[in-house]
């Protein structure tokens, strides 16, 4: 495949504005803290306190701070206002590109390593790519009719995952829903510690590792609030008999974290082994008075969220520690209401495995189309 450097193909020559000079102008914004919401911002000249550049139509944004973040976007003049970026975008312009074809390039894992490859600053939070080394990166030479096919099969895969997302995000609704609908009016007076035998932490030990065995779990094995066992971390059998004295694991136990991105439960739902970090708080319910799946869901409700977000502690690394988590206050229904309200949670859930699968299926499909086209 034939390559240019993406400054010979690069038709954007910068232009500034200072919004403040025009306050009642209403400007389209596309920000850096907006690119997850797929839309830019509408303010007035007087909500924007420094200069931007102008952007247009099918421009491509190409975020350089954070680049191992990976945020592409197309301007798509969405009103009649005018259209501005901030200084943290790489504009990219050429009008015989498609834009949608140069924005799929430039979230290939293949660029990613680019652009992450000479940045400036320390930290993962404060690096930034080089302009100007940025336009030296390579970027692919090909009709406009291939680029359009490519464009249109990405999209098209890109587009059903989205909605297998929005029907994910659809039946988590419904089962707020239903847990509303069912517990609105039982009192908020149990605390959690009186409805679970145990609520600890993982082990403060620091264990030796090893290159095979048991599993050693961290919070980011917490994912979509669910457990997952893909670690670089192992112990070994004599250390795992030791530890898992302090958490007794069993299937139906509880999982939540507490650092970082805390708040997030899991259930634990088969029998292998694994041990986990402190950072991961372990609540064991007396199946007597709650059930899992009802603890699971009551963990996600906006009732012990804010509880939960107005508890935690620090600035740099927000932290929920175990003696708030143990006051939370819970309502408790009768244990047979609670296991009607988790028959509906399992069903649902087999729905939600169901999309789960095919949203991993769509994005092989995309990983394949990428190595495909870009050998990458």
């Amino acid at each position: 495949m034939e390559y240019k450097k993406i400054k010979e193909i690069n038709e954007y020559k910068s232009e500034s504005i200072n919004p403040m000079k025009t306050p009642d102008t209403m400007y389209e914004l596309y920000s850096v803290p907006f690119f997850t919401t797929g839309h830019p911002e509408y303010l007035h000249g007087s909500e924007i306190g420094s200069s931007k550049v102008i952007v247009q139509k099918n421009d491509i944004l190409v975020c350089k701070i954070n680049p191992r973040i990976n945020r592409v976007w197309v301007v798509a003049d969405e009103s009649n206002c005018q259209s501005i970026a901030s200084s943290e975008w790489i504009v990219v312009r050429n009008a015989q590109y498609n834009p949608y074809f140069l924005a799929w390039y430039f979230r290939t894992p293949m660029f990613q390593q680019l652009m992450t490859s000479e940045v400036t600053g320390i930290g993962g939070s404060l690096t930034r790519a080089q302009p100007k080394r940025v336009a030296e990166y390579p970027v692919p030479v090909l009709p406009r009719e291939r680029q359009d096919e490519i464009a249109s099969i990405l999209g098209h895969l890109q587009s059903i995952k989205y909605k297998r997302k929005n029907e994910l995000d659809l039946l988590d609704s419904l089962v707020k829903a239903r847990f509303v609908e069912m517990f609105r009016d039982i009192p908020v007076d149990i605390t959690l510690s009186d409805a679970c035998r145990i609520i600890t932490d993982g082990t403060h030990q620091s264990p030796k590792f090893k290159n095979k065995g048991i599993p050693f779990l961290f919070v980011s094995n917490i994912a979509d609030n669910r457990l997952t066992y893909n670690t670089e971390k192992f112990i070994d059998e004599d250390t795992y008999n030791e530890l898992i004295k302090r958490t007794p694991i069993e299937v139906g136990d509880v999982l939540l974290s507490t650092v970082g991105s805390y708040g997030h439960p899991a259930v634990v739902e088969d029998r292998r082994k694994f041990l986990f970090q402190r950072h991961i708080a372990y609540l064991k319910p007396d199946y007597e008075k709650i059930d899992s799946y009802y603890l699971y869901a009551l963990l996600l409700t906006d009732l012990v969220q804010y509880q939960i977000d107005r508890h935690v502690k620090g600035i740099a690394q927000k932290t929920l520690n175990l003696k708030e988590i143990k006051n939370l206050k819970i309502p408790l229904p009768t244990i047979e209401e609670q296991r009607i309200f988790t028959a509906f949670f399992r069903e649902t859930n087999k729905s939600k495995v169901a999309i789960n699968r095919c949203t991993v299926i769509i994005g092989k499909a995309l990983q394949s189309e990428y190595h495909h086209v870009w050998g990458d």
